[in-house]
């Protein structure tokens, strides 16, 4: 048998100052993990009509895009764009990012949009891929122009196809708000080995902020579900007043 000596105290967790870094964390990780879904949402969107487009050259743009953030490691777009990126600015705009109090939180919401906007945009694609050309078909029939047939037509049918690996991407993303912390984001990660290299016990703080992930994750899962749920009886209702 292992004799282990560890004995775990639950008060450290909610002893000052290390229960305001938790909180702290905790609020950094959810605010990232909705900024970045919205953000790498909307890109990943866009990446996708390229994509789609019936212009060689938007298509051409869109899969080198693809090509280039997917294959390369998310943590190496936030260390880009938080060590390099500002060199990369006229002089005064990077001094200015560099002198920001909050540009660690900016970076991080910089590198973890181009780094999940790839995967959404596969997603998109398998999703506008999988509508009946006959939908696209009478869109242009009705008389609506491009930008039209985009909103009203093609996004609102691919939106509710693939909400379920969507809804597994934004999993994904909140995951990667982890990664944050090497660039000193207080994000929950960041604040968990703060507290175990002040204490040496990090099994309570590492625990809470395991209960906190799982417990996003299941809201986010549950949300997910009742969200597809609802489009589906509301695609039956439609098809039983169109018969």
């Amino acid at each position: 048998m292992f004799n282990l000596k560890y004995e775990i105290d639950w008060s450290i967790p909610f002893r000052s100052p290390y229960d305001e870094w938790l909180l702290t964390g905790m609020v950094f990780t959810l605010a990232l993990a909705l900024i970045t879904s919205v953000t790498s949402l909307t890109l990943g969107t866009f990446v996708a009509v390229l994509r789609m487009s019936k212009y060689k050259i938007f298509r051409i743009i869109g899969r080198i895009y693809v090509e280039i953030f997917r294959n390369i490691p998310g943590l190496f777009w936030l260390l880009f764009f938080y060590f390099v990126f500002p060199e990369l600015l006229p002089f005064n705009w990077g001094e200015a990012l560099n002198n920001y109090a909050h540009y660690a939180f900016v970076a991080a919401v910089l590198g973890l949009t181009f780094d999940n906007s790839p995967y959404v945009s596969d997603i998109i694609v398998s999703g506008i891929v999988s509508i009946p050309k006959g939908q696209k078909e009478i869109a242009v029939s009705t008389g609506l122009n491009t930008y039209q047939q985009w909103v009203h037509v093609i996004l609102p049918q691919t939106f509710r196809v693939v909400l379920p690996p969507l809804g597994s991407r934004m999993m994904h993303n909140l995951k990667n708000t982890s990664l944050a912390m090497v660039i000193a984001v207080p994000e929950l990660t960041w604040s968990t080995q703060q507290i175990e290299s002040l204490t040496f016990r990090g099994v309570e703080a590492t625990t809470i902020a395991t209960v906190f992930y799982i417990s996003i994750s299941m809201c986010l899962i549950f949300l997910v579900s009742r969200l597809e749920k609802y489009l589906s009886i509301d695609r039956e209702s439609i098809k039983m007043v169109g018969s």
